[in-house]
């Protein structure tokens, strides 16, 4: 009975200790892409450059980077709830009509970057999103 005694004073004194650690702040982001899938030279330059390299791919999985892709195509349909959502976000993000636009959002703290792609390589586009990323 003794030792069961020790084992769960020990057990509170571990939990005591452990409780007045603080969590750590993994920081949760999404990256809003803007884009004309189907007419943008640019934003079909980002796909084909950076967005469907395996680099690109392996960096946005190991960093829990989520992407969201808003569409406003000139040739493909789009159904209404899909356009009204578009239309939303594109005012959430004071969105001004300039293709492409990449938002990096904390999820977290609501903390936004803009990003810029200008034809540059998978590695530069990843070293501008790690510049808004903690250590």
């Amino acid at each position: 009975m003794k030792s069961t005694s020790k084992f769960i004073s020990l057990l509170i004194l571990v939990f005591t200790l452990f409780s007045f650690i603080p969590e750590r702040a993994d920081s949760q982001y999404k990256l809003i892409l803007f884009e004309g899938s189907d007419w943008c030279v640019n934003c079909i330059r980002l796909e084909r450059n950076v967005l469907t390299d395996d680099t690109f791919q392996g960096f946005m999985s190991n960093t829990e980077i989520s992407l969201e892709r808003i569409d406003f195509p000139q040739r493909k349909e789009q159904d209404a709830a899909t356009k009204a959502y578009n239309s939303e976000m594109a005012e959430k993000y004071n969105f001004q009509g300039i293709f492409p636009t990449i938002i990096l959002v904390n999820v977290n703290t609501g903390e936004r970057a803009n990003l810029e792609y200008i034809d540059q390589s998978t590695a530069d586009f990843i070293h501008q999103i790690k510049i808004h990323l903690p250590e």
